[in-house]
């Protein structure tokens, strides 16, 4: 679908940017999704693990591995 107006083909305004960021923030809103990523920590190997990352840890650890026959 071609666009059409007075600005077709050329670059979007900033505020129309800022326009179509918060509709999209409202529809992530309704959603319940959370709006940007959850920031990570980078571990090193010496950092003790989380609570979290070892129940993670043991659930992972507790599935078969993919590459296993089934029999």
């Amino acid at each position: 679908m071609a666009a059409t107006g007075k600005n077709a083909g050329r670059s979007p305004s900033v505020a129309s940017l800022y326009r179509a960021l918060a509709e999209a923030e409202a529809a992530a809103a309704d959603d319940g999704l959370p709006l940007r990523p959850k920031p990570v920590r980078i571990r090193r190997p010496q950092d003790p693990l989380t609570p979290e990352e070892i129940h993670l840890r043991e659930r992972l650890q507790a599935q078969p591995h993919p590459n296993t026959e089934l029999r």
